[in-house]
């Protein structure tokens, strides 16, 4: 009974992925090229980002490293949340071309988040880095000196990534570290090939490098002939890095060389890419139109570098954003406070000041899980006085929910004009939560310090978009089909608001037809009503993935619930062939005769594998071993195996032996018979 539920949970592992094309948007397509069959891969991810010169698109590139075999990695269902550099992966899918394309992520072990001791890579205390001036042959040398580039790193007299850390962390962190170079690679190598670079270049600096001193590794290179899609590429976190000295635990970054040739501007870009370094997404501003925030749960409009305030956004020297700032411990306990419920009246300290309450976390309504980060900025210190001067009038506000993950988010509280350079909240100024209890009003702004007062209502009604949930009843269907959808629309609006009516439309692929729906249903509020969406499939529709759903739409905005299920070819099942081999044995008595068994599953390729049991009945007293006692085929599949007799020492004659198939659910599948003759 084990070895049969084995098979048959190996069989269910075996068929629970198809294959889906993966996005174009945050990874590359996987080549055209012969694709493997389906393997596990164990091993430590390691992810960068990668900046574009203008630092208006990114993209987010995967590496598996495979006890030292590397391999790109597509997600072909979606990227998981929170991947960093170090994580541990067990990934199970093909490969296709030199990439591997996951359907399955099982994540083993996180990367540290924080890790918090000095010299360990953390984020915490002096971090060792390392520059490499890589030159390519064949081509000029960038005009980048070995004394320019020192003081882009750490210069205590000028702006510099030391410099920056050291202001933004409030001492907690600073760099200090080496620039080597100038050293000619072996080859031009393209900016599709960093990590190959990375290793050359280690190789180059070997002879005056001892690599088991530093934690983060820079490679200042040449803009290929070719062009490169970065200005900067940077690992997100720490991951484990072959030197020649050995394994480290370090993180990576790659700059172009002429994107360096300005100070300040060098000093922009490298703070952005040492912020992926320590695990912090993109600065983005997140536009709601008309207002400052709209319904709990809608993903507005996102600018990926969009926060001019932040280094983490577009070719800026502000401050990390406080949210940035909190999640890797460059804000303790005491500089945050976390605004719920009762509300009250604070006032912040601007970001450049010693001691004072820089941030506050206030929720947005009784039980949301949207939350509101207000800052304040003055022209202080080395890097504030360099932004745009109106950031200094108000209140700077980010948003963070399930949409933010490692980004942080800028609002616009003047939405009514176009620009983002004017974004903040203003002294005098009230804004009150249309969707939520919550009010915000910035009273007095100084030079010292901003003072605001959080309110919510006593009576609260808390509105937010409806979540909608489609569920087939079954994942695969045949042309012809008529496939079923369980429909949830949830109202999460809170207790105190009033039921709400929502506009239904089905969503069915082109060439489908459904029955049809309600027009309208009213959901009270906290609760869920159930529909069914009855779709049909015509003959003529070709197998592949289809979505069918229902979109849903309340004041304006719309949410649709989505699942996708597989049309297959339509399975004939055929009744298996069953041999038994040889037909005729001559044999003592008291002796054992042995044949082979062929089974082999007719069923057409869209069927589901099948289970089959084997008996033997005739000559009856006869005692029969077999080498397996059942098998677990799919369509098309063949397997062979042996049937052992014991031949009593009175058995004369010409006997008949039979063999049995037994088809799971279904019973008598084949039958078959060999002769015996003992003499």
């Amino acid at each position: 009974m084990m070895s049969r539920t084995w098979s048959m949970l190996a069989a269910m592992w075996l068929m629970a992925c198809g294959t889906q094309a993966p996005s174009s948007e945050r990874s590359p397509s996987p080549a055209q090229d012969e694709v493997s069959p389906r393997q596990e891969w164990e091993g430590e991810l390691e992810v960068f980002v990668e900046d574009s010169p203008s630092l208006q698109k990114s993209r987010l590139k995967y590496v598996l490293d495979r006890e030292g075999q590397r391999r790109p990695v597509v997600f072909s269902r979606g990227e998981p949340e929170g991947l960093r550099s170090g994580a541990r992966l067990k990934l199970r899918g093909r490969e296709m071309g030199h990439q591997f394309l996951a359907e399955e992520v099982e994540v083993e072990r996180h990367a540290e988040a924080l890790p918090a001791a000095a010299g360990t890579c953390g984020v915490m205390g002096e971090q060792r880095a390392l520059v490499i001036l890589a030159a390519f042959p064949g081509m000029p040398r960038p005009a980048n000196t070995v004394e320019a580039t020192r003081e882009i790193f750490f210069s205590t007299t000028r702006r510099s990534l030391a410099g920056y850390w050291r202001e933004v962390s409030e001492g907690r962190t600073t760099t200090t570290g080496d620039v080597e170079g100038w050293y000619t690679l072996d080859r031009a190598y393209s900016c599709n090939e960093t990590e190959a670079m990375r290793d050359a270049a280690l190789r180059a600096a070997n002879a005056d490098v001892d690599f088991t001193r530093y934690d983060r590794v820079f490679i200042v290179h040449p803009r290929p002939q070719e062009g490169c899609s970065y200005s900067g590429q940077a690992s997100l976190s720490c991951g484990t890095l072959s030197t020649p000295d050995g394994t480290v635990t370090a993180s990576s970054a790659w700059l172009v060389a002429e994107e360096l040739s300005h100070h300040d501007r060098a000093v922009e870009l490298v703070t952005h890419e040492a912020g992926h370094n320590l695990s912090l997404g993109h600065a983005r501003s997140r536009d709601f139109g008309a207002e400052p925030l709209g319904y709990l749960g809608t993903p507005g409009t996102v600018v990926e570098y969009g926060d001019v305030f932040s280094t983490m956004g577009a070719w800026n020297l502000g401050h990390y954003t406080a949210p940035h700032k909190a999640r890797i411990g460059w804000l303790d306990a005491a500089s945050v406070a976390q605004v719920e419920g009762e509300g009250g009246t604070f006032t912040l300290a601007p970001v450049v000041s010693s001691g004072g309450l820089k941030a506050l976390k206030v929720r947005r309504g009784a039980t949301s899980g949207g939350w509101l980060w207000l800052e304040y900025h003055q022209p202080l210190g080395a890097y504030e006085g360099t932004l745009d001067a109106q950031v200094f009038g108000g209140a700077l506000v980010h948003y963070e929910d399930a949409e933010t993950r490692e980004s942080s988010d800028l609002l616009d509280f003047t939405p009514e004009t176009a620009s983002w350079s004017d974004p903040v909240l203003r002294p005098g100024r009230t804004w009150n939560d249309p969707y939520s209890t919550l009010s915000v009003t910035v009273e007095s702004a100084t030079a010292a310090g901003l003072t605001v007062s959080v309110r919510y209502a006593q009576k609260p009604c808390v509105r937010a978009l409806p979540q909608v949930k489609a569920t087939p009843l079954s994942d695969t269907v045949s042309p012809g089909g008529q496939p079923e959808f369980e429909l949830a629309l949830t109202n999460p609006d809170s207790a105190g608001c009033g039921p709400s009516t929502f506009q239904l439309a089905p969503i069915i692929p082109s060439g489908w037809s459904a029955d049809p729906l309600p027009s309208r249903v009213t959901v009270a509020a906290s609760s869920t009503a159930s529909l069914t969406l009855q779709t049909y499939v015509p003959y003529r529709m070709e197998p592949g993935l289809y979505t069918a759903g229902v979109a849903v739409t309340r004041d304006g905005y719309t949410v649709e619930g989505t699942s996708t299920v597989k049309l297959v070819e339509r399975c004939i099942q055929t009744p298996p062939t069953l041999m038994l081999s040889p037909a005729t044995r001559t044999a003592a008595p008291g002796s054992a005769v042995t044949w082979t068994v062929n089974v082999t599953n007719n069923d057409s390729a869209s069927c589901d594998w099948v289970w089959y049991d084997f008996v033997s009945t005739l000559p009856s007293a006869w005692e029969t071993t077999w080498s397996e006692w059942g098998v677990n085929l799919p369509p098309g599949g063949a397997f062979t195996f042996t049937m052992t007799k014991s031949i009593p020492t009175s058995a004369w004659g010409s006997h008949t032996v039979d063999l049995n198939l037994y088809q799971e659910d279904f019973g008598l599948a084949a039958s078959t018979t060999a002769t015996v003759v003992v003499e």
